[in-house]
């Protein structure tokens, strides 16, 4: 042991591709995980992806690159908190027999809304400490390098493009600094008319812890040998379980659905809630903010095994694609339609090629409203199951 400790203190001297390999076999003989730092600089695309933005970008909607700043940017003290957030991730997911059992995973979720809450009328946002923000980000992302580095999952970012790997790694992906240091989680209002380009819709519902989520996936059964065919299983998820919640997308309709002032809990929304909506029903269901909410819950579950989905907002309404399929859901209240789900078919038959979406609504890639495309949301589900 004292040879492997001298040894390991000698590679700091060694060029970085020796003192890699080196450390390599080291941590393979102690127990533990690959070298995060010699893992990145094998793949230099995926550490320029990881992005943290530590100032205010001058908009919520579309986050200048100038105010992030890439991982072989970050101080030594930045790197390291990354790795602590990579190797707790690696030893929970690995070290333990049933990882996904009596989880209690930080930080807290829902978390204390900084926002001014009190008006049931106004538009819900999500505004979190900066220590929450990063804290969130950080365990993120140290999940997600774990799942890829420990080949949890049959497929590899290593492959993506800089776009998918933007949704996975970037945190404007998923929070939004703002001028007084908070951070807004999640999308404020994902049918505002400034939510022009397609990277800028995170999603209305709240992004939940990463063990939480990628338990939920495992426990449920629904990773799949595919991305393709776990994609179909959160959807025949969907398809199951998510009901439409009641009235607008207001404070108090969250509060009265999800037991929280703020966008939708992906937390609760998995736990099941009972809605205090008049006329709403009283059992506990999986309610979910319409299409806009389940775009968001599916963009936020599937990050958790790598799985980058791109919302789109057309005529108002919200659509998920799935970039590394070439995949669409042309309407994400698809799943859950009364008339789909009365069929019994599958959720991967909701799913349009590009060909097709682009035949139905055009071939813009920002957000748009169009008099021929908007006749054509939930177009699919509708085909599916004719009156």
């Amino acid at each position: 042991m004292a040879t492997i400790r001298r040894i390991a203190s000698d590679i700091l001297y060694l060029p970085e591709w020796v003192r890699c390999r080196v450390l390599r076999v080291i941590r393979l003989i102690r127990g533990q995980p690959p070298a995060l730092d010699c893992w990145l600089s094998d793949h230099p695309n995926v550490a320029a992806s990881i992005r943290w933005q530590s100032v205010y970008g001058g908009t919520a909607y579309d986050i200048p690159d100038a105010a992030k700043r890439p991982w072989p940017s970050w101080s030594d003290a930045e790197k390291q908190e990354l790795v602590i957030a990579y190797e707790d991730a690696w030893n929970w997911l690995y070290k333990q027999p049933s990882p996904f059992a009596g989880l209690n995973d930080p930080p807290p979720s829902p978390p204390l809304n900084q926002n001014n809450t009190t008006t049931d009328t106004d538009t819900p946002v999500t505004a979190v400490t900066e220590s929450y923000a990063r804290e969130l980000y950080l365990r993120w992302i140290g999940l997600n390098l774990a799942v890829e580095i420990g080949g949890h999952v049959p497929w590899s970012v290593t492959g993506y493009t800089a776009e998918q790997l933007q949704i996975i790694f970037d945190s404007a992906s998923v929070m939004v600094r703002r001028q007084d240091t908070t951070y807004v989680v999640c999308s404020i209002n994902p049918g505002h008319a400034n939510y022009v380009h397609r990277k800028d819709n995170l999603g209305g519902s709240l992004l939940a812890p990463p063990r939480f989520t990628l338990a939920f996936l495992r426990n449920a059964n629904l990773v799949g040998a595919t991305r393709a065919a776990t994609i179909t299983s959160l959807l025949n998820w969907c398809r199951d379980n998510l009901v439409h919640f009641y009235g607008y997308a207001d404070y108090g309709t969250m509060d009265q659905h999800w037991q929280y002032r703020g966008l939708p809990p992906i937390t609760r929304v998995i736990g099941g809630t009972v809605s205090t909506y008049p006329g709403a029903m009283t059992t506990t269901e999986h309610w979910t903010a319409g299409c806009h909410g389940t775009t968001g819950f599916l963009r936020n579950v599937l990050r958790s095994i790598n799985i980058p989905v791109q919302i789109l907002r057309v005529c108002g309404h919200g659509q998920a694609y799935f970039l590394t399929e070439g995949t669409y859901l042309d309407h994400a209240d698809n799943p859950y339609n009364s008339g789909f789900k009365a069929s019994g078919l599958s959720a991967a038959d909701l799913l349009i090629d590009e060909t097709t979406y682009t035949a139905w609504f055009g071939t813009n890639l920002d957000n748009h409203d169009t008099p021929a495309a908007c006749p054509n949301v939930g177009r699919r589900a509708m085909e599916l199951t004719p009156p």
